[in-house]
């Protein structure tokens, strides 16, 4: 018997959070349960990213080439795509996707789940996109949000709550494992063999705080704490950031990597995560370096309790205070004893509750709601 096809459409120029996300459903779906992505390709778009053979063969990848920047044509490549395949579920991730898979429901007449990642206030075009999110969500017949403070948000801008499901990420320490030592990590991204290393992954953009980080490294080192800063990441506040550093005298404690295709060897050349972030849904970072034992300080913020309990698993503070970060991270630095026994519970969480088998098993009983057979 043939398995059963799902479509995905994405917007990724890279392996983003959403894509990851697909890489580990994929793998984890049984046979009778094919999973497909669509991946919209703008004009000048690099190369597509390699989701099918991240995935092992177990995703099936196509192309919907965008002649602009608003190509009303891109509805019908994305239904043609539908039909060739026996799609017999839509998915959506981000304000375009959502309005294509909207569309390719009502011709098909095949249930639609739209997803939410989270949202961010980065400048007015962001707005605007979040505005079409909430406009088109409430009309999917199932949103899956990644973390329960997602849902609330979902709630209030008029998605049925009856609709919303909470399917937290997974991680997969496949994709994040690297066959390096520290040692070779270490030179590869030209960090100092005898440092105490704090990684900060993200984006270089306002929403996930790098500048709360250099200031809150400030104040560390002038307290004693011998620690240095790897940004890794890039993005528009790049110049503004190693302004920064420069204005704060960090000199050589603080690290740009740029941004890193393998980001398994930035946790391995780590000894702790520094995640700053104003907002998050469900960070993979957090659960990357969970998942790899890393010792891990992050901002109350989004998803973030509902990963890590604060003195359990991590050390959890306030977000907007540069003085709660310097604090947690010259703690984390000076109590090697604590970050074992935090280490340990964290890794016990990501387990039990990120394992990308349990996350499979929610996405099956939901296509079974659905009635997709």
């Amino acid at each position: 018997m043939a398995p059963t096809v799902v479509l995905s459409f994405l917007d990724a120029p890279v392996v983003t959070g959403p894509a990851r996300g697909l890489i580990h459903l994929a793998r984890a779906l049984p046979p009778e349960v094919r999973l497909h992505v669509a991946i919209l390709r703008g004009r000048g778009a690099g190369p597509v990213p390699p989701l099918d053979e991240l995935s092992g063969g177990a995703l099936t990848v196509h192309e919907i080439q965008e002649r602009g920047a608003y190509d009303p044509a891109i509805v019908a490549r994305a239904l043609g795509i539908a039909w060739r395949i026996g799609a017999r579920a839509v998915q959506s991730h981000s304000y375009k996707p959502h309005l294509i898979a909207m569309a390719v429901r009502a011709a098909r007449r095949v249930p639609w789940v739209g997803h939410h990642h989270g949202w961010t206030a980065e400048n007015d075009k962001v707005k605007r996109y979040h505005r079409i999110d909430a406009w088109s969500l409430p009309r999917a017949d199932r949103v899956v949000a990644v973390a329960q403070s997602a849902r609330d948000i979902v709630v209030r801008e008029g998605v049925a709550p009856d609709r919303v499901v909470v399917i937290p990420n997974a991680v997969d320490a496949r994709d994040i494992s690297t066959p390096m030592s520290r040692a070779e990590a270490r030179a590869k991204l030209g960090l100092p063999d005898d440092a105490f290393v704090a990684a900060v992954v993200g984006r270089l953009s306002h929403e996930k705080g790098q500048d709360l980080a250099l200031r809150a490294l400030a104040m560390a080192r002038a307290r004693g704490a011998e620690v240095t800063f790897a940004l890794a990441g890039d993005g528009p506040d790049r110049e503004m950031l190693e302004g920064l550093a420069r204005e704060l005298g960090l000199g050589l404690a603080v690290r740009f990597l740029g941004h890193q295709k393998q980001v398994g060897a930035v946790y391995k050349a780590s000894d702790m995560l520094v995640m700053p972030s104003r907002s998050e849904a469900m960070p993979n970072a957090l659960l990357e370096a969970m998942t790899l034992g890393l010792p891990v300080v992050a901002t109350r913020v989004g998803g973030v309790p509902e990963v890590a309990d604060d003195g359990e698993m991590a050390w959890i503070v306030a977000p907007e205070s540069a003085e709660a970060l310097a604090d947690a991270v010259v703690d984390c630095v000076a109590r090697p004893d604590e970050r074992a026994r935090r280490v340990a519970q964290a890794r016990a969480r990501t387990t039990e509750r990120h394992d990308p088998a349990r996350r499979a098993e929610r996405y099956l009983a939901l296509y079974s709601t659905l009635g997709v057979r």
